[in-house]
């Protein structure tokens, strides 16, 4: 698919943009404390799906700038970069919509949108979004393809799930930080979770498609 020079270099300045302002907010949770609902640091970041979906999403459009600064641009984008490129931005738009439909409603907008919480539940997801559905290169998706999306989601949830509910945060697993077990309903929320994700592809990878066009 080509692509007109600006739309490439639009793609290159999302990219580049989503890798700073990851690793600068992440190395910054790391080596500090984290904001408003994540108020952890060293390895405990990396519990939140909020920051690993957000460090999938930088690895994609990092491998797409490789490619940029690499490939030529008469030369066909390889489908495992914008399959990935699917699945980090699927990812970090699961977390866009969680918080503003559930976590917002459950723990305040203030505490999700402080800080590096800003980049990491609003603008980071809005960039990725942007830049996968009208700037980046490739061609679109093939529908059979809409399952990738899951991927992420389903890794994290089991591994969620076994820490919260099977281990329990009594036993050494984690607290229940996403609400997600209130009530003992984690099989409702992971049905939702999943069924979501799934919704939330479809939709970007449609989005991509028409814009392509």
């Amino acid at each position: 698919m080509k692509q007109s020079k600006t739309k490439d270099a639009l793609s290159v300045i999302c990219a580049l943009a989503i890798i700073i302002f990851t690793a600068w907010s992440v190395g910054y949770m790391f080596f500090n404390i984290g904001s408003g609902n994540m108020q952890v640091s060293r390895s405990v970041v990396f519990r939140y799906f909020t920051v690993d979906s957000n460090i999938l999403s930088a690895m994609s459009v990092l491998a797409l700038l490789i490619r940029h600064m690499t490939g030529s641009r008469e030369k066909q984008v390889p489908t495992w970069i914008t399959l990935l490129r699917f699945m980090g931005t699927v990812s970090v738009t699961v977390t866009l919509m969680t918080v503003v439909c559930f976590l917002g409603l459950l723990y305040g907008y203030a505490s999700m949108f402080a800080g590096w919480n800003f980049y990491l539940h609003l603008a980071g997801p809005v960039l990725s979004i942007a830049a996968f559905v009208w700037f980046d290169p490739g061609e679109a998706l093939p529908g059979k393809l809409v399952w990738t999306s899951l991927i992420p989601t389903a890794l994290y949830g089991a591994f969620y799930l076994y820490q919260v509910v099977v281990v329990g945060y009594d036993n050494g697993g984690w607290p229940d930080f996403y609400g997600f077990n209130i009530g003992g309903r984690w099989m409702i929320s992971l049905a939702v979770m999943l069924l979501a994700t799934l919704l939330i592809g479809a939709v970007l990878r449609l989005a991509r498609k028409k814009a392509g066009r």
